[in-house]
């Protein structure tokens, strides 16, 4: 007789559900998330002899329970909430409530069980939280980070434009415009000079000073090219300074705080073989490479290269409906991972001009592709390597053994030196549009034929008659 232990999770704790195969009744009981309460479910589990173990939901509310059992090598299993609540109440019919879904978790596992349908089921692949929690912290300062400067620019426009203008905004031919008021030099200036009209009255020595010291000769350039100009800046009110030097200290906040990041993130992956290894391509940095062995997971959670493909969003599904068949871009992907690809592709082709997946993209654009496009193939043409790399590093091949051939439908893309398989966006015709032929379209072609045919029998018909 089989025994489960159905949870579910909420915001305080978790409700467990025993209950073993043929019995209609069930033991309920509550845990907190407390150290103390964890240990003394664990106990209870392990009392139980090997019981089947069922959660509802992953990661969430699960994640301390999730966290517990990994620690102590025990196995459970994880269902969506969407499949135990269509259970209920299709099955057991009841109305929910904590321990009525505990109670559908722990049936539906021995459910599942009695069928073999249990072990796909089966929590075998954890993220390294710590990787994704860094990475995840990082992204979100980028984008706090942008926010801020976006603001800051519309500050200074407004409170003087020549100083806007001598930054290079709404400047097209400055160069790298976006990245002025990310120089630290600027945002010292900013932080402790915020009255532009004081800009004026300071010499070249005391503006080095303003700028966080050190002597450069781009600083230097670019007090020159302030001063040329500074005698226009108006004296700002009180508010309109605070509100410069508060947006000013905030980007230089995110700055420090992503640095430390980037810092703590080569610390903790030292020992990370998978993120090294991806790393040692070049365009391929530490943020990218972590981040994409933080959303990955485990390489063995794909079967192919298709597959991790489809999770990044980079790959194509097919649409039917009717007599119609179609390839569309999917909607359920991994946004995170898709950003990394993406980045890792330009790096890739900017800092690895030599490579087969930047000549790959150069042929893209002179066969007269938009260069997001062209980007989009060569990150997918990154999968597929970088799918190999890491199956190779995590299974590595026996010596011994032969190199078997590429499987039907696959070819050299993962070098970029050819197209992949059908079906792919890397196999794609230029034109972003995809054409189909539904078999309506079929039929009418036919009939146009067969009336052709009578036409045609018709005409020698009629000149066998005049000869006869």
């Amino acid at each position: 007789m089989k025994t489960a232990i159905g949870i579910d999770p909420d915001s305080q704790g978790f409700v467990c559900a025993l209950l073993k195969d043929g019995s209609a009744q069930c033991v309920t009981r509550r845990f907190s998330v407390t150290q103390e309460a964890l240990e003394q479910f664990l106990r209870w589990v392990k009392a139980e002899d090997t019981p089947i173990l069922a959660i509802e939901g992953t990661h969430g509310q699960s994640r301390p329970i999730e966290k517990v059992l990994r620690e102590a090598g025990v196995v459970f299993h994880s269902f969506r909430p969407a499949h135990t609540n269509q259970f209920r109440k299709v099955v057991l019919g009841q109305n929910k409530n904590n321990k009525r879904d505990a109670e559908s978790v722990a049936r539906y596992a021995l459910a599942l069980d009695a069928q073999g349908k249990l072990e796909q089921y089966r929590r075998v692949w954890f993220a390294d939280m710590e990787l994704q929690l860094l990475t995840r912290r990082y992204a979100g300062l980028s984008a706090q980070m942008t926010a801020e400067i976006n603001r800051l620019w519309k500050l200074l426009r407004y409170a003087s434009p020549d100083l806007y203008l001598a930054l290079g905004g709404m400047n097209a031919d400055r160069e790298h415009r976006g990245k002025v008021l990310k120089n630290l030099g600027i945002l010292c200036l900013l932080a402790s000079k915020p009255n532009l009209g004081e800009w004026k009255q300071l010499s070249e020595q005391q503006m080095l000073e303003a700028m966080g010291g050190g002597d450069y000769k781009g600083r230097r350039q670019l007090i020159e090219q302030l001063a040329q100009v500074a005698g226009s800046f108006p004296s700002l009110s009180d508010p309109m300074a605070f509100m410069i030097k508060s947006s000013a200290q905030q980007v230089q906040r995110f700055k420090r705080d992503q640095t430390e990041l980037v810092h703590m993130l080569d610390a903790t992956t030292q020992a990370n073989a998978a993120v090294q290894l991806l790393q040692s391509r070049p365009g391929v940095g530490i943020i990218t490479a972590a981040t994409m062995i933080a959303e990955i997971i485990d390489i063995r959670r794909f079967a192919t290269d298709d597959s991790l493909a489809s999770y990044t969003g980079l790959g194509m599904v097919q649409y039917s409906t009717g007599s119609t068949s179609t390839m569309l871009h999917s909607r359920l992907y991994n946004r995170r991972l898709k950003d990394a690809f993406m980045t890792a592709a330009r790096n890739v082709v900017l800092y690895d001009p030599s490579s087969h997946v930047a000549g790959y993209y150069r042929n893209l654009l002179k066969a007269g592709m938009r260069p997001l496009e062209a980007t989009k193939r060569v990150a997918r043409a990154l999968v597929r390597v970088l799918f190999r790399e890491l199956s190779t590093f995590v299974q590595p091949k026996p010596e011994n053994q032969e190199p078997q051939e590429s499987e039907e439908g696959e070819s050299d893309m993962a070098s970029g030196t050819t197209r992949g398989e059908q079906g792919h966006q890397s196999n794609m015709p230029p034109s972003s549009l995809t054409s189909t032929e539904t078999k309506s379209a079929k039929k009418v072609k036919g009939r146009g034929a067969a009336k052709e045919d009578r036409k045609s029998s018709r005409k020698r018909r009629v000149t066998l008659n005049k000869i006869a």
